[in-house]
C-alpha cells in the first residue's frame, strides 16, 4: 500500500509539474535574461520547431494507443509498435535534418527584423530545437506504449526529465552559454529521455530490431495520426503567427506577451483541463447507452462548472494583476518596466482562457460523438481569423492588439463549436445555461466591487505585494461563494451538497 501510495504521489507531483513546465522554465527565462532581444530571438526562433514537437508530442498518444491494441488484439502489438518507432524515426529525422539546414533561410525570412547577434542567436536556437525532433518523435510514441500498459507515471516522468533538463541548463549554464543554455538544455534532455526509455525496457523488449519496416502499416497509421496532430497543434500554430507580428514591433514584446501569455493561462491548465476531463466520463456513458439528454446534459454541466470557477478568477486576476506579474516574475534581469508592459498584455489575453476552456468542454462532446473533424476544420477557420485579426490589431493599438486578437479567436473558435455541438446535439438548454451564466456573473461582479473598494478605498494595495495578494485572494474567494450562495447558483450548489456526484450523474 505505501509503495501505490508514493507512486500516486510522484504520478500527481509530476502531472502538476508537466502542466506547469513551460511557465517555470518561463520564469528561470525571465529572471536571467529579463525581456531584452536576446529572449526574443530565442521565444521567436523556438516557436517554429516547437510546433512540430508539441504536433508530435500531443498528437501521438491519441493516435497511438486505439491503434496499438487493435494490433494487439490480433497478436501484432510489438511488431505494430516497431513499425511505428522505425517509421517516426524516419520521418522525424529527415524533419529535423530538413530543419537545421534551412534555419538561416527560415529565421531571415519569418524575421527580417532580427540582425546581428539577435539573428544568430535565432538561427542557432531553431537548429538546436530541430536536431531535438529526431528523438521527441521517438520519444512520444513510446509515453504512448507505456500509456498503454498503464505505466503512466513512467511516460510522465521521462517528459519531466526533459523539462527538468531545460530548466536546469538555464540555471547551470547561463554564464558559460548565455541564452543557448536553454535549448541545448532541451535537447540534453531529449537524449537522456530516450536513453532513460531504451535502459529501462532493454533492447531485447525496445523493438524489433531485425524487422523491416512495414511502410504501408506505417503510412496507414499516419493517416489516423495526421488530423489528431494537426488539431491538437491549432493553438501552436496561433501561437507562432502571434510571433510573427509580435516580432515586429520592437524589443520586448515578444518576451512581454509570451509571459503575459504563460501566466493567465494558468486557470485554463487546473480548470479547463480538469472540468473537461471529468466531464468526459459521463459523455462516454451516454454515448454508450445512446442517450442524447444525458449526453447534453454532461455538456450543460461542463459549461456550467467551467464558468462557475473561471468567472471569479479571471476577474480576480484582472483586479491583481499587476501584482501577480510582480511576485511571479519581477526579479533579476525582469525590470518594474517589464512588469508594467506585461500587466497590460496579460489583461487583453484573459478573454481566450475563458474561451477555450468552454471550448475545452465543447471538444470532449465532438470526440465522444466521433466528430473530432468539426473541429479541425473550426480550428482552420481560427488560423485564418487569427492572421486577420493581427494584421488588423497590430496596425491600430499595437502589441495590445495581438493580446486582444487572441481572445477575439477564442471567442470565434468557442462559438463556431458550439453552435454546431448544438445542431448535433439536438439542442441545449440555453435558458438554463443562460440563467446559471447570469447569476455567477452577478456574484463575480459583487466580488470585484468588494476588491476594488479595499484595494483603492482601504488603500489595502500599500501593503507588501505578498500579504496583499493573500488577503485579496482569502477575501475575493469568501465573498465570491458566498454571493453565488445567496444567488443560488445551481452548480454551486451541487458541488457543496453531499453525494454530489451521484446527484449530477443521476440529473
Amino acid at each position: 500500500m505505501s509503495k501505490l501510495r508514493v507512486a500516486s504521489i510522484l504520478f500527481l507531483l509530476s502531472t502538476f509539474f508537466l502542466k506547469f513546465s513551460s511557465m517555470l522554465r518561463d520564469i528561470a527565462i525571465a529572471h536571467l535574461f529579463g525581456d531584452s532581444y536576446v529572449v526574443d530571438a530565442y521565444i521567436a526562433a523556438m516557436t517554429i520547431p516547437n510546433a512540430i514537437i508539441l504536433f508530435m508530442l500531443t498528437g501521438m498518444k491519441d493516435a497511438f494507443l486505439p491503434s496499438y491494441y487493435k494490433y494487439e488484439k490480433l497478436g501484432k502489438g510489438f511488431s505494430h509498435l516497431t513499425n511505428v518507432v522505425k517509421g517516426t524515426f524516419w520521418i522525424s529525422s529527415v524533419i529535423a535534418v530538413c530543419g537545421a539546414v534551412l534555419s538561416p533561410l527560415l529565421i531571415r525570412w519569418l524575421y527580417p527584423s532580427f540582425t546581428g547577434h539577435g539573428a544568430e542567436i535565432a538561427v542557432w536556437t531553431a537548429v538546436i530545437y530541430f536536431l531535438s525532433v529526431a528523438l521527441v518523435g521517438v520519444n512520444a510514441v513510446y509515453e504512448g506504449y507505456f500509456d498503454s500498459q498503464k505505466k503512466f507515471s513512467f511516460s510522465t516522468f521521462s517528459q519531466t526529465i526533459v523539462v527538468l533538463c531545460t530548466i536546469g541548463g538555464a540555471i547551470l549554464l547561463y554564464r558559460q552559454m548565455g541564452i543557448y543554455s536553454v535549448p541545448f538544455g532541451y535537447f540534453v534532455g531529449t537524449v537522456l529521455s530516450f536513453i532513460i526509455k531504451l535502459v529501462y525496457l532493454r533492447p531485447r523488449r525496445f523493438l524489433m530490431w531485425s524487422q523491416p519496416a512495414d511502410w504501408r502499416e506505417i503510412l496507414s497509421f499516419y493517416k489516423v495520426f495526421l488530423p489528431i496532430g494537426l488539431t491538437i497543434a491549432v493553438g501552436q500554430i496561433n501561437l507562432f503567427i502571434d510571433t510573427l507580428f509580435s516580432a515586429r514591433l520592437g524589443e520586448g514584446v515578444v518576451s512581454n506577451l509570451n509571459y503575459a501569455f504563460r501566466l493567465v493561462n494558468i486557470p485554463q491548465a487546473i480548470f479547463g483541463v480538469t472540468i473537461a476531463t471529468l466531464v468526459f466520463p459521463l459523455l462516454a456513458e451516454a454515448k454508450v447507452k445512446e442517450d442524447m439528454q444525458l449526453f447534453r446534459t454532461g455538456i450543460e454541466k461542463g459549461l456550467n462548472y467551467m464558468f462557475l470557477l473561471l468567472a471569479p478568477t479571471i476577474a480576480g486576476m484582472i483586479v491583481l494583476m499587476r501584482e501577480l506579474v510582480q511576485v511571479v516574475y519581477e526579479r533579476g534581469a525582469f525590470t518594474a518596466a517589464a512588469t508594467a508592459q506585461t500587466s497590460e498584455y496579460a489583461i487583453f489575453f484573459t478573454g481566450s482562457v475563458l474561451f477555450y476552456s468552454i471550448q475545452a468542454v465543447i471538444a470532449k462532446g465532438f470526440y465522444t460523438l466521433e466528430k473530432g473533424h468539426y473541429i479541425l476544420r473550426a480550428g482552420v477557420v481560427s488560423i485564418i481569423a487569427n492572421a486577420i485579426f493581427n494584421a488588423i490589431l497590430s496596425n491600430v493599438i499595437g502589441a495590445i492588439g495581438l493580446a486582444l486578437s487572441t481572445s477575439l479567436v477564442g471567442f470565434v473558435y468557442s462559438a463556431i463549436t458550439f453552435t454546431t455541438l448544438y445542431k448535433l446535439a439536438g439542442g441545449f438548454s440555453l435558458s438554463v445555461i443562460g440563467k446559471e451564466y447570469a447569476k455567477i456573473t452577478i456574484s463575480t461582479l459583487v466580488m470585484c466591487a468588494v476588491l476594488l473598494f479595499v484595494k483603492h478605498g482601504l488603500h489595502a494595495d500599500h501593503l507588501s505585494v505578498v500579504p496583499y495578494l493573500v488577503i485579496m485572494i482569502i477575501l475575493g474567494a469568501v465573498i465570491y461563494f458566498l454571493a453565488a450562495w445567496l444567488f443560488r447558483v445551481e452548480s454551486f450548489k451541487e458541488i457543496v451538497a453531499k453525494g454530489r456526484i451521484k446527484q449530477v450523474s443521476d440529473s
